[in-house]
């Protein structure tokens, strides 16, 4: 099977079970790494970030402590399980790595949908310089900073209103879209309750009508400034599951570069390490089933193969058509220096240098 059919078959899989699998009596538990949304009913895992935020705060408990305050018995509850669901988060994070985002994320899977029926309107994707998609990747590691580190901390302190707890649920996007699946619209209605509370509905509405419509024009546009994907991203050293190159065997087709949802690339770039993850990479593999060169593209777990890249492969699933909407010209795709000219491998190979997988 193709890891591009077994992915969605996996993504809609997760999609069904952390929306609708609470109902079914499923639980997942409080940590998991993508953005299953606690905020609709039947779901049956929590996302990490919604716990994180809660029991951040708890950190200073020992601080309070020494200087004699009055911690309370809640308070160390809350930092013991502050320090558990950190371990067990990061233990999900080490054995699957980026492919939580690629493979198993429930909003991950409705900005897909956003772009199919974006092609299937034949709308051309928006293409962004390297300097913006530098610039806009940052805001993902501000977000985690400011509204799931610094905010949450202030308000377990009382130096901000509750509602400043949970400020990154307060204007995540996926808490006013994934509900909707659960047949739930509340979180579309602004909330009155507190001038806070009145701000981030508001700020809800905005941000999530604002990541709609940049999702519309570029795939996967909230992944590149999504904070979880930051979080995840400080384990990427440590990943069981991962991409490897084998610098020897690329040919600098550029075709690794083409397919990327993210417009990552590091695969493409990198010419002597196997290490090629990229700090925007979703860990979708789709770059290994687009390269025409043999074992040039590994997924791995652990020191287990489960797919390589292959000539063969590539070639039985590429389409022939011209420049495809969305994708870079052939002509912009140089090899680098001591690698074969991608025209001439393709002529050699009998593929077409506008391969599109």
């Amino acid at each position: 099977m193709k890891i591009t059919s077994l992915r969605l078959i996996v993504q809609h899989l997760a999609f069904l079970v952390s929306t609708y699998g609470g109902g079914r009596g499923i639980s997942l538990g409080a940590y998991v790494p993508c953005l299953s949304c606690p905020f609709i009913y039947s779901c049956s895992g929590f996302c990490y970030l919604l716990i994180f935020q809660r029991t951040l705060g708890t950190l200073l408990t020992p601080v309070i402590w020494l200087a004699g305050g009055d911690t309370g018995p809640l308070d160390w509850d809350n930092f013991i399980g502050f320090w558990k669901g950190l371990l067990i988060f990061s233990l999900l994070v080490i054995l699957l790595g980026k492919s939580w985002c690629g493979w198993l994320c429930p909003f991950g899977l409705v900005q897909d949908w956003i772009t199919r029926l974006r092609r299937l309107l034949r709308v051309r994707e928006s293409e962004l310089s390297l300097r913006a998609k530098e610039r806009i990747s940052l805001i993902k590691y501000a977000l985690l900073l400011l509204l799931v580190v610094a905010l949450p901390v202030a308000a377990s302190t009382g130096a901000l209103p509750q509602e400043f707890l949970l400020a990154f649920c307060g204007i995540c996007p996926a808490k006013a879209v994934m509900p909707l699946f659960g047949g739930d619209a509340q979180y579309l209605a602004l909330d009155y309750s507190s001038g806070a509370a009145l701000g981030f509905s508001i700020a809800l509405l905005l941000v999530t009508g604002a990541i709609l419509v940049a999702s519309f024009v570029k795939d996967r546009f909230f992944c590149m400034i999504c904070p979880m994907l930051a979080l995840i991203n400080l384990y990427r050293r440590l990943y069981v599951m991962r991409l490897v190159k084998s610098p020897p065997s690329c040919r600098g087709c550029g075709n690794c570069r083409r397919t990327c949802s993210m417009d990552n690339d590091t695969v493409y770039r990198e010419r002597e390490t196997a290490y090629v993850y990229d700090a925007d990479c979703m860990g979708c593999f789709k770059c290994s089933e687009g390269c025409p060169s043999d074992g040039s593209l590994s997924v791995k777990f652990g020191p287990f193969s489960l797919f390589r890249s292959s000539r063969k492969y590539a070639a039985g699933r590429s389409k022939w058509r011209g420049r495809a909407a969305g994708h870079v010209p052939w002509a912009e795709h140089a090899p680098a220096a001591g690698h074969a000219s991608g025209s001439t491998f393709f002529r050699g190979s009998g593929l077409s240098p506008a391969l599109e997988l």
